[in-house]
């Protein structure tokens, strides 16, 4: 086998190049922190990074939706809290103002009050992230939704609630459309709603109304009217259903409804019951306002204020519970959320852990490698400069 000089030559600086070569990769691994740059370097780890690179980026968007759900539903939920509070108040005024104890001054008074109550709870309905987005506003959310009318509230949000993604298959809504809150409550117990003629003329006064057997409601319209002693029951066709004496605080039963009634009752005196209507949560504020405003001179009168008052009680309490429910569906999100943000942490955690045990380099161990490689630099330069100086030539002179 021959070797020549320029054979040995091209060798020494091949050796010289690898060297080089290694060498300005593990500096660039130093400088970097990072054992490759480039797929080229080595495909199966490169593209093995890449799955948990795209792993991590995906999780740190799934936990900060979480985390900006969790503040718009803790906005939400302190919302309802202080809408609760603001019913509680109107409940305690309303019995305090119900009372024979108030005159028409103090009664004008609580129900100045009650309009305060209504407008910081327009508020209420009105509250915002702190960042232009409207809590209760739906997918509208850049406008106040809810204004007032003189009479009832105005939503001017939409029904489309925003969803947050919080996992590959898994998203939240990050709060409850202001109608579902604020303006499906219902008049009367919800089912049915009575009310008194307003020409009735004697004492009788609605003590109670409910359902006792829901399945025999039929939602139509009905009236109990009283002739002497008796009452008689008449549908919308205004055809005698049912008739019997009356005794003040005895049960009238029919079509599943069972009212009460107390006091004595004029010839002629009516009750309507009819199925319940739709109204918003001002409006049944401002209706309780309006109620301590009327006059209740008269056995009579008072017998109209008594009936809607107790129909108005009754609808407050029933808001009351459906702010409790909508509030405790919040809480079931929150909690959601929460588990969702520790989920992705312990995730991301192992995810980012593995990631760096694949492609970051060890420090330590690249410093070793660079100065061994530096050394079999400097022994290949030297045996290079070694061989560049032999030739046969240098014999033959």
């Amino acid at each position: 086998m021959r070797i020549s000089t320029a054979q040995m030559f091209r060798q020494g600086i091949e050796q010289m190049q690898r060297q080089q070569f290694a060498l300005a990769r593990t500096q660039q691994q130093i400088s970097t922190g990072l054992r490759w740059t480039s797929a080229a370097d080595d495909p199966a780890n490169w593209a093995a990074a890449e799955g948990l690179q795209n792993l991590v980026d995906q999780n740190a968007q799934y936990q900060s939706n979480a985390e900006a759900a969790m503040h718009r539903l803790y906005i939400e939920e302190d919302a309802l809290a202080s809408g609760i509070d603001v019913l509680n108040r109107v409940r305690e005024l309303v019995i305090q103002g119900n009372t024979a104890s108030q005159s028409d001054e103090s009664r004008a008074a609580i129900s100045q009050e009650l309009d305060s109550l209504r407008e910081q709870l327009l508020t209420v309905a009105n509250r915002d992230d702190g960042q232009g987005r409207y809590i209760f506003a739906g997918s509208s959310d850049s406008a106040e939704p809810f204004s007032w009318d003189g009479s009832a509230a105005i939503y001017g949000g939409d029904q489309q609630v925003r969803e947050a993604q919080i996992g590959t298959r898994r998203t939240i809504a990050e709060s409850d459309a202001g109608s579902d809150v604020f303006m499906r409550l219902k008049t009367g117990n919800g089912s049915f709603a009575v009310s008194a003629d307003a020409a009735n003329a004697g004492s009788v006064q609605l003590s109670s109304a409910k359902t006792y057997d829901a399945g025999l409601w039929d939602g139509g319209t009905y009236s109990v009217s009283f002739t002497g002693s008796d009452y008689e029951v008449r549908d919308a066709g205004n055809t005698v259903i049912q008739t019997g004496p009356y005794t003040s605080g005895a049960a009238i039963r029919f079509q599943g409804v069972e009212l009460s009634l107390e006091g004595t009752p004029a010839a002629g005196d009516r009750f309507t019951v009819g199925p319940s209507q739709p109204q918003d949560a001002m409006a049944l504020v401002d209706k309780l306002a309006r109620l301590l405003e009327a006059p209740q001179d008269t056995p009579a009168q008072k017998a109209q204020v008594q009936t809607a008052m107790h129909q108005g009680l009754t609808e407050l309490d029933d808001a009351q519970l459906h702010f409790s429910s909508v509030r405790a569906g919040v809480g079931l999100r929150l909690r959601a959320a929460d588990d969702a943000v520790a989920q992705l942490g312990a995730q991301q955690l192992h995810a980012e852990e593995a990631l760096s045990n694949l492609r970051d380099v060890d420090v330590a161990e690249a410093i070793s490698n660079l100065q061994q490689q530096m050394l079999t630099l400097q022994a290949a330069q030297q045996t290079y400069m070694s061989v560049q100086g032999l030739s046969l030539f240098d014999y033959l002179r």
